[in-house]
């Protein structure tokens, strides 16, 4: 195995997927065992309750919501994609079933898991090979605002991101759209005749299939649109704010965010520029917690 083989094989793994709803199961377990080598791991990790609340706690963070995240599915099935394997496993019930362990069965047989032979001999001592992994797993599961907030979870530090091709017009037609004005809270700061901290966002991922649009995009200032990416407040069909439940702060938040609960945004004035409702929907099902 090569380092390209496998960059092409992080990039191949097989996801559980129904329409678009996100599964990042695999690619948080991917990073988070990455750092862990970063950080002088060694090459298995054992299936335990400090493990499992760690892959948990990033899942809870940056995955959508869900009423049980289970850490221990890709934990398990990452054995399906060429690079990983599963030690200790003889004595699970799952050998006989093709059903998936419980976290109990995994910690009751010491079950331990990680990158293969090949694959870690590539990654052993080998930082900017395991850090450029790290980008390109993230990069295809997430959008470039909370990269980095991720990775700083992580304890890795990313020097550049590899985010995919953008289309040079996107920011330029949403941005034009809205009137240079954050939809939020109407932010429009510039210098001379050059707008200063205002970002195209999209409403449903680029790494979803979400088009470049204006329809799938809103006009948001940085604070704003880390928010969103985060799933802090979404945009309801009838095109108000809503705010997560998880919000709390002081002044600052209620200037920034509570006082424009269920208030109507800044719209576009054409027709087709509207937000794509089905975009909306998406947003709130996969990234609003």
């Amino acid at each position: 195995m090569t380092p390209i083989e496998l960059k092409e094989a992080v990039l191949s793994v097989k996801r559980w997927s129904r329409s678009d709803q996100r599964a990042p199961n695999k690619p948080i377990m991917m990073v988070y065992v990455l750092s862990r080598y970063l950080q002088g791991h060694e090459q298995f990790f054992l299936y335990e309750e400090v493990f499992h609340k760690e892959v948990q706690d990033l899942l809870k963070r940056f995955g959508p919501q869900r009423s049980v995240y289970h850490p221990e599915y890709p934990f398990w099935r990452l054995k399906n994609d060429g690079f990983w394997i599963v030690n200790n496993d003889e004595e699970c019930k799952s050998r006989k079933s093709n059903t998936d362990p419980s976290k109990a069965e995994l910690i009751k047989h010491n079950v331990t898991a990680g990158f293969n032979d090949q694959a870690y001999s590539l990654l052993k001592g080998n930082d900017q090979l395991t850090l450029e992994l790290i980008e390109l797993i993230l990069s295809e599961s997430f959008p470039e605002s909370i990269v980095p907030d991720i990775a700083f979870q992580l304890g890795a530090e990313l020097a550049t991101r590899n985010v995919q091709k953008r289309d040079p017009k996107f920011r330029k037609e949403v941005l034009r759209a809205y009137n240079y004005q954050c939809a939020v809270c109407g932010y429009d700061l510039r210098m001379d005749d050059v707008s200063v901290g205002l970002e195209a966002a999209h409403i449903k991922w680029k790494q979803f299939h979400g088009p470049c649009d204006v329809s799938n995009g809103l006009t948001l200032c940085a604070v704003h649109h880390k928010a969103f990416d985060k799933g802090a407040f979404s945009i309801t069909k009838d095109f108000k704010v809503k705010l997560s439940d998880s919000l709390n702060g002081g002044d600052q938040a209620q200037h920034l965010f509570f006082d424009f609960d269920g208030q109507l945004i800044r719209l576009p004035k054409k027709d087709n520029w509207m937000p794509n409702v089905g975009h909306l929907n998406w947003h709130q099902k996969e990234v609003f917690k």
